[in-house]
């Protein structure tokens, strides 16, 4: 009997006697905006609903975020538990304690799951060995220009060995992941690479396949929303990346966010100078250029690779602004 066969007869085992498949995870926390949406994707999955679940997470929220699942109580195998002022790691963590079934599916409550999203999951997780799967996130089709420029060279269609997947959208059998202990509840950001980089220690894969992508619809859409998450994002990005600064995938970032930092103080301390020494006036000028370097060097690597040469200066401003982000996240620490 070949794998497909196998994973077959199981899941129509399953199918008949009622039990649970795969849980899908989502942390939450006022979450009505989206919430509502993100259910509503699953109550429209190609999968027959015994074969299952939806564990909801939820953080303390005081808006509506509970009661409008409850809405879905009715059309979805939901359970909603609360685990109040922890991190968003603690909540996935939790869902998967409580899980029931053999994979779990972790998903953003700002995510919208394709209809055939669980039927493309079962034959990439249900072998042994099949380590962590997930895909980078899909856009929202009213998506600016920021969302898109950025999706388009830095996130859009990764497929096989990957340094991570994102965690609204990783997947893995349950067990494995109870084995490598779960997310680091230690850390606020940057989760979902340390569990793939502990996962890789212990001799498992870590894959992306576009095929099982999410529409993210939290896409940052405006260059203020986007420096605030990278902000958020790139908050324990440094304490990861030196726990195992040898075998980290990150130090790109690290050193991108190091050399902003760096210049873009010595661009503030400049320009003071020039003020008292105007002879000196070609210093800012110096360390602003210095500041600039990285952002235009990635720019015009990226768009002589693609020879969309309009996005150059799109491509540029977001990458000073991802530098910038990134160095305030390194004076957090």
């Amino acid at each position: 009997m070949s794998a497909l066969e196998q994973i077959s007869a199981t899941t129509n085992r399953t199918a008949a006697t009622g039990t649970v498949l795969v849980s899908i995870i989502i942390p939450a926390l006022n979450e009505e905006k989206m919430i509502g949406l993100c259910l509503e994707s699953l109550a429209a999955l190609v999968f027959a609903r015994e074969r299952f679940e939806v564990i909801l997470v939820d953080n303390g929220s005081t808006d509506r975020t509970r009661e409008i699942a409850e809405y879905f109580q009715e059309r979805l195998n939901l359970r909603i538990l609360e685990k109040r002022g922890v991190r968003i790691s603690a909540l996935r963590n939790m869902g998967a304690q409580e899980a029931q079934g053999g994979i779990v599916a972790f998903l953003d409550a700002d995510c919208l799951a394709p209809k055939k999203w669980l039927e493309r999951i079962l034959p990439l997780v249900s072998a042994q060995g099949a380590g962590i799967v997930g895909a980078h996130y899909l856009l929202p089709q009213d998506s600016t220009w920021v969302g898109k420029t950025w999706h388009r060279y830095q996130e859009a269609e990764k497929s096989g060995e990957v340094s991570h997947v994102p965690a609204g959208d990783l997947i893995m059998r349950r067990e494995d992941f109870l084995r490598l202990g779960g997310f680091d509840e230690s850390i606020q950001t940057n989760e979902d690479y340390e569990l793939c980089e502990r996962a890789r220690a212990n001799g498992m894969t870590v894959r992306a396949v576009p095929e099982i992508g999410v529409v993210h619809l939290g896409t940052a859409q405006n260059l203020r929303v986007f420096f605030r998450k990278q902000a958020w994002h790139g908050t324990h990005v440094m304490k990861v990346f030196l726990r195992n600064v040898s075998a980290s995938h990150n130090w790109k970032a690290v050193a991108f966010a190091g050399w902003t930092l760096f210049w873009f103080l010595a661009a503030i301390a400049a320009a003071a100078w020039a003020v008292f020494d105007r002879s000196m006036w070609w210093a800012p000028v110096a360390t602003i250029a210095a500041l600039l370097l990285p952002p235009v060097a990635l720019a015009i690597k990226q768009v002589l690779g693609s020879r969309r040469f309009a996005d150059f200066f799109p491509l540029m401003a977001l990458y000073l602004t991802y530098g910038v982000a990134r160095a305030k996240a390194l004076l957090r620490l």
